[in-house]
């Protein structure tokens, strides 16, 4: 009961996207084109964000679900690190709308079941910015952006690293 009132309060807050710091998206959350030298982030992603990337510790956290979680030193080297930098300009992850629609062009709502919920927290050229999300929206061209940028991050280099591989895999299941 516990989690099911937890999950319908993250639901209520993270229904929609929106940026940090600088106010939002738009004009001010433009990243110049070279990769800063202070570009790091923490990527929270899954049930509860209870997965998470941090470059700035070089940690990636996993969920195990009926066994907690567990953490292990993930180093992103400085080409992978580019070419997330890329993507994430590439993406306009940081121009996404304050919100996304639930409903599509014919005037039904949208939902999906199960859904994941993400939040990216980026500094970069002193700056910091921030953007959050669910995937329990309509497949609009923004969600779809979203989630293209993370899947690449999570399959082409969480994945990709020997250390990550390396945690055991997680038992039971959320309701």
């Amino acid at each position: 009961m516990k989690r099911t009132i937890l999950l319908l309060l993250i639901c209520l807050i993270s229904v929609g996207c929106s940026s940090g710091a600088d106010g939002g998206g738009g004009e001010g959350a433009v990243l110049p084109a070279q990769m800063p030298d202070d570009f790091d982030f923490v990527y929270q992603y899954g049930f509860e964000e209870r997965h998470e990337l941090n470059t700035f510790d070089d940690l990636y956290t996993k969920d195990l679900v009926d066994d907690g979680e567990i953490s292990t030193v993930l180093v992103i080297n400085d080409q992978d690190k580019k070419d997330i930098y890329k993507k994430v300009r590439e993406s306009n992850i940081l121009e996404a709308p304050d919100e996304l629609t639930r409903e599509a062009v014919d005037g039904t709502q949208c939902s999906s079941n199960p859904y994941t919920t993400h939040n990216l927290n980026i500094k970069a050229n002193g700056d910091e910015h921030s953007v959050s999300w669910t995937t329990n929206n309509c497949l609009t061209d923004e969600l779809m952006d979203l989630i293209d940028f993370t899947n690449y991050l999570h399959e082409d280099v969480i994945m990709s690293h020997e250390s990550y591989r390396a945690l055991p895999e997680a038992e039971g299941t959320y309701e």
